[in-house]
């Protein structure tokens, strides 16, 4: 049953993470920080002085439409932490690094699906989308050929629309003024421009070939508690 008591303040947390086999460390090492996750982030919404009454995790695993059929999108549900710690990392423990051509990964999609999520959107809400890939993305509609390619997938113009809230029959629940989108890929990728284009859009240049197991999970606590933080200029 829904629960229909309304939190003051929910924080919506939405990881898209690559699952392609390059992909092996960084997925390790959000198994491994799985357990932690909702002390060391409300540890440090403590710190920069911002309390949470709820926060809630989805996780978004893309690979390739074209290599990896039925495996190439897996999306689990919103799980409240800590309350649902065990199943978030069951859920977790069960996604495995493989699969993957040997160039871009429908990344775009997973954005898709990420901002379809049903976010909570008050004014005291912060919705924030963390991406994470060492491969550039494809562009949308290059697998539509495929048959577990999602009918009705967007264009870019079209995934553009729902960021900004132009479209608010995709994308109703992005609050426009709370939301936040967190990347984490390499440099001379279509991650790179969209966040050039794209409002409340944070990009951090990561290496190919592995190169996120350089970052620390911390690095991305923080960059979520800054951003969840962050005053909102109405």
């Amino acid at each position: 049953m829904e629960n229909l008591e309304r939190k003051n303040r929910c924080i919506d947390i939405v990881f898209c993470i690559d699952g392609t086999g390059s992909m092996s460390d960084c997925i390790e090492n959000v198994k491994n920080h799985a357990r932690n996750f909702y002390s060391m982030l409300v540890e440090k919404m403590t710190r920069l002085g911002s309390d949470i009454d709820e926060t809630r995790v989805k996780v978004i695993v893309f690979r390739d439409y074209g290599y990896d059929g039925e495996n190439s999108m897996q999306i689990s549900p919103f799980y409240t932490l800590d309350q649902d710690a065990a199943d978030y990392e069951n859920f977790l423990s069960n996604v495995r690094a493989q699969g993957g051509g040997d160039g871009p990964e429908n990344g775009l999609e997973a954005l898709y699906y990420a901002m379809q999520s049903k976010l909570e959107s008050g004014d005291d809400d912060r919705q924030v989308i963390v991406l994470f890939t060492d491969a550039d993305a494809l562009e949308l509609g290059a697998r539509a050929d495929r048959d577990v390619y999602p009918k009705d997938m967007v264009d870019a113009t079209g995934l553009a629309k729902m960021w900004i809230g132009k479209d608010q029959e995709r994308a109703g629940y992005l609050n426009q003024l709370t939301k936040r989108l967190v990347i984490f890929a390499p440099a001379g990728t279509k991650y790179e421009e969209l966040a050039k284009n794209w409002n409340l859009t944070w990009y951090k240049a990561v290496a190919g070939d592995n190169g996120l197991s350089e970052i620390s999970f911390e690095d991305i606590i923080d960059l979520i508690g800054k951003s969840a933080s962050a005053k909102v200029r109405k």
